[in-house]
């Protein structure tokens, strides 16, 4: 901001109430941010009101200089941000997410991309650098709906036993510049939408995007790996492991338990069709995986073996300081604790229900000694036994991390207290 004197005339606040979520955005004399966010929104029903609404606003926004606003999120009062106008939006975008899980808790929300195929929604997680967005929006350009370009709402029913994506309704965001190989029809679309940009980012406010609330079955997943390199695109059937693992990283479904939650994604794991796409140009992928066999007639997710957990995660103990690690104790599983074992691997959602731990196959086998009293010292007797060409020393470093790690989780609780608790 220059040293010049800033001033602006003082307007009542306005208030952006969106169908679906708890509380509003508050705009304090921000009028561009209101002018933007209509065409932005322009698929999620939604009311300006001059008058405050009963529930204090989760997000408010404010001046702070030309071109410059202050962005308040009510859970961080004291860490105002500020961006410019096209930032301070993605800002508001990407709370009315967690927004829209505090307004309903029941859902899972996945950070990742959804396009409709024929009445099945084809889910694209985020990955780093994947071009989920760009690649959501080459296949919006073939006249596919879209359903999200960054994060998808679903909702599991334990009755009928189905899953199903629910519409944002938010036009999509591409980050600029435009990776190389785009064709010039791309380029000239996208530099004829009107939508707000700036350096980093562009809306497009012309994609064909599904109305807000729109739910349509899971059909399939489809995990992403963008090459440097010029290459066809290529899809092929991805390990089961691998895949839960990436929808755990990418679900933000922090009010749910994550015992609830690992259920959640397991269950998706097991009864969808999950591949990896593997391509260089977004175009070209987009026209292969639009004429591919596997996803023309994609079959609605019929769910097995599910039973209903509404559990809420205890949300005040996210603080609390973790458990420390005695070497002297005997140790064993601790209550509570939601196991998923997919191959030699295994995925742990403590009792408390705070977070996943992944376990890669000797650290499995580990756990598995710890479903009767053991202390590290019998740990690493055993595993020197099963594995004599790995130096002791290497064995009990590495036992006793993961020893740690699973106490600081969890995950493990001093036998004796097992023994209390019980």
């Amino acid at each position: 901001m220059n040293s010049e004197k800033w001033e602006r005339n003082v307007v009542e606040p306005q208030y952006v109430q969106l169908d679906g979520l708890k509380h509003p955005v508050a705009l304090e004399n921000a009028d561009e941010i209101g002018a933007m966010l209509p065409a932005i929104l322009s698929a999620w029903p939604h009311r300006i009101l001059t008058t405050p609404p009963s529930e204090p606003p989760f997000i408010t926004v404010s001046p702070a200089g030309p071109d410059r606003w202050n962005v308040l999120h009510a859970d961080q009062p004291d860490a105002p941000r500020i961006w410019d106008g096209v930032n301070t939006v993605c800002d508001i975008v990407a709370e009315m997410a967690w927004e829209r899980l505090r307004s309903d808790p029941d859902l899972l929300c996945l950070h990742a991309a959804a396009i409709d195929f024929n009445g099945r929604l084809v889910v694209m997680p985020n990955a780093r650098r994947a071009g989920k967005s760009t690649l959501a929006i080459a296949l919006a350009r073939l006249g596919r709906p879209l359903y999200s370009d960054d994060f998808l709402p679903v909702r599991v029913d334990a009755e009928a036993r189905t899953c199903a994506g629910i519409a944002n309704g938010i036009q999509p965001r591409l980050r600029l510049p435009l990776p190389e190989g785009f064709s010039d029809a791309f380029h000239a679309e996208v530099a004829q939408d009107p939508g707000p940009s700036n350096r980093q980012y562009k809306y497009l406010s012309n994609a064909p995007v599904a109305p807000w609330g729109e739910t349509l079955p899971l059909g399939a997943m489809v995990m992403l790996e963008r090459s440097d390199d010029p290459q066809p695109p290529h899809l092929s059937v991805m390990a089961r492991e691998d895949a839960l693992a990436s929808l755990i990283t990418q679900n933000f479904a922090r009010t749910r338990h994550a015992g609830a939650i690992l259920r959640s994604i397991d269950l998706l794991s097991r009864n969808l069709p999950i591949y990896r796409l593997t391509y260089h140009s977004a175009e070209e992928a987009a026209e292969y995986l639009s004429a591919h066999p596997d996803m023309t007639a994609l079959p609605a997710a019929q769910l097995t073996e599910f039973t209903q957990d509404d559990r809420q995660a205890p949300l005040d103990q996210l603080g609390r300081p973790a458990p420390k690690f005695a070497k002297d104790l005997c140790y064993t599983q601790a209550q509570g604790v939601t196991e998923s074992v997919v191959g030699d691997e295994a995925f742990l959602a403590d009792g408390s229900g705070i977070g996943i731990f992944r376990l890669n196959p000797v650290s499995a086998a580990i756990w598995n000694l710890l479903e009767e009293p053991t202390d590290l010292g019998e740990v690493v007797e055993i595993l020197s036994e099963a594995f004599p060409d790995v130096p002791v020393d290497q064995i009990s470093t590495d036992s006793e991390n993961l020893m740690r790690s699973l106490t600081r989780a969890r995950l493990i609780t001093p036998a004796s207290q097992n023994m209390a608790a019980q």
